[in-house]
């Protein structure tokens, strides 16, 4: 997961918001911050509360910012699904080596009957859900 709250995009979102808002100083007396505030927000050597861009989101009618941060949700739910989806490949998997010795062993193939199946559609889900993280690959 990137970190693009410590990067330039929030930076420049929020300069934007700020020119969007009227500039500096309208800006300045609304989040009753200083003009310097702003400067040093806006180059990296101050820290953009989310109270800050919050109100001027709300205030100029677009939430870039808040998207942006969204954003990385969608891309922590799905880094989220497969890992669980993985586990629960690797569980699948480690159930069919028995199910083949009960084979080899005794001739009983229930077990790789049940099994078996099941460990595909654990994969199947699994590879699902890294081509959709992949884009479609």
């Amino acid at each position: 997961m990137s970190k693009v709250y410590e990067g330039p995009a929030v930076r420049s979102l929020y300069r934007q918001l700020i020119e969007d808002f009227g500039g500096f100083d309208a800006a300045a007396a609304f989040l009753n911050h200083s003009k310097g505030t702003l400067s040093k927000q806006c180059s990296g050597d101050a820290a953009i509360g989310c109270d800050s861009y919050g109100m001027l989101e709300d205030a100029v009618g677009r939430w870039p910012i808040t998207r942006l941060m969204a954003d990385r949700l969608k891309n922590a739910d799905a880094a989220g699904q497969i890992s669980t989806k993985a586990n629960q490949t690797l569980r699948e998997a480690a159930d069919l080596a028995p199910a083949i010795f009960d084979l080899l062993i005794h001739g009983n193939a229930d077990p790789l009957r049940k099994e078996g199946p099941e460990l595909q559609a654990a994969l199947t889900d699994l590879l699902r859900s890294v081509n959709v993280a992949d884009g479609g690959k």
